[in-house]
């Protein structure tokens, strides 16, 4: 049978961690490398311990022939892939190890999750604002340089659709409704130096979870920023450069923080997770926002390959868990490689705005 790269990525961990559960029941530890949990040999019996629990724990038995390192190929196999030929009688095996009735029920509790994270009820659509630039002068501003194509046209950035096909392979693999594309201007008018906002077509889609791609560029979030998120977020257009707000944990007092711009070496972003009420109902907003658009596509990267972890996340100061709760993250991001990025500040928004609103 065939698996993508995400299922057979999360069945490693979860495999994993059972087996390190169970290595604790046992009163057992281990050292070393990734894989020597995996090889690691009981020296009466000469039979790897992930075996005998696996053995305990499905009440299935194995000849001396069982790969014990077979999970980790596979795990090693898709980061190359994205689709990878998973061994049905293994596959069976490991899902019964985690407690599943069948392996269908594994992947359809793998599938159901992604929509609960995301918020996204049964019925409901998923929308992907891009920017689109009016090219209507003949010098673009320094700021927008590259995005402009001849006067009195309009383009999109490459990279922002890098991003859009990012999140509908995203849902592609997990076998979900796709994500509509829907332009800013399509929400957002530019009017005399005013954002006006019209969201018809939020509601004609039903929409009920926004990703939103794109910082300053974009006039959907330009608009977030002004109504929604101007308490905790900070711009500024000269030089291009923002700051957030979060708890102090030695004053407990809302502070902000420096100021993240790019240099020649490195971008800046961040990803915001918002809901936003509007008049219909509240939906989760996602925005991912650079500085430039290399930092962009790299925040939307990660939330596409760990959107399983994020829950776990802890606010920097507080070390409180994330959970379900809005957040900002902030992100460092090397131009030259964009898999090398850092984690410069996490934020949990509902622990700021209730400090913030406390007497």
């Amino acid at each position: 049978m065939n698996i993508n790269k995400n299922l057979c990525e999360q069945l490693y961990l979860d495999v994993k961690t059972k087996l390190q559960e169970e290595f604790v029941k046992r009163g057992m530890t281990y050292r070393g490398s990734e894989t020597f949990i995996w090889k690691l040999t009981n020296p009466k019996t000469n039979v790897t311990y992930f075996q005998s629990i696996l053995e305990e724990a499905t009440h299935l038995s194995f000849s001396s022939t069982f790969n014990t390192m077979y999970l980790w190929r596979k795990r090693n196999e898709v980061q190359t892939r994205e689709l990878v030929n998973f061994q049905e009688d293994y596959f069976n095996l490991f899902t019964k190890f985690l407690g599943y009735a069948n392996p269908q029920a594994y992947i359809s509790e793998f599938s159901l999750t992604l929509h609960h994270f995301f918020g996204i009820k049964k019925e409901g659509k998923i929308v992907v604002i891009q920017p689109i630039f009016d090219a209507n002068k003949d010098v673009p501003p320094a700021d927008m340089m590259g995005k402009f194509p001849l006067a009195n046209e309009q383009t999109v950035d490459s990279r922002d659709t890098e991003c859009l096909l990012e999140l509908i392979t995203l849902f592609h693999d997990y076998n979900q409704t796709l994500p509509k594309r829907m332009y800013d201007q399509d929400l957002i008018q530019d009017i005399n130096g005013k954002l006006d906002f019209n969201e018809t077509n939020l509601n004609l889609n039903k929409t009920n979870c926004i990703f939103s791609i794109g910082f300053y560029s974009n006039y959907f979030f330009r608009w977030i920023l002004k109504n929604h998120a101007a308490d905790f977020i900070e711009y500024t257009d000269s030089p291009v450069r923002f700051r957030v707000k979060y708890i102090n944990a030695q004053t407990q007092q809302a502070a902000w923080t420096d100021y993240y711009e790019s240099n020649e070496r490195f971008d800046c972003g961040f990803l915001l997770k918002l809901p936003v009420t509007f008049s219909s109902e509240t939906i989760n907003c996602y925005f991912f926002c650079g500085i430039e658009n290399k930092s962009t596509l790299a925040i939307t990267t990660y939330l596409c390959q760990n959107w399983r972890i994020i829950q776990k996340k802890q606010d920097f100061e507080r070390n409180i868990p994330l959970n379900d709760a809005p957040f900002l993250m902030i992100f460092k991001v090397n131009k030259d490689n964009l898999n090398e990025m850092y984690c410069e500040k996490v934020v949990a928004l509902d622990f700021l705005k209730a400090t913030c609103s406390s007497p």
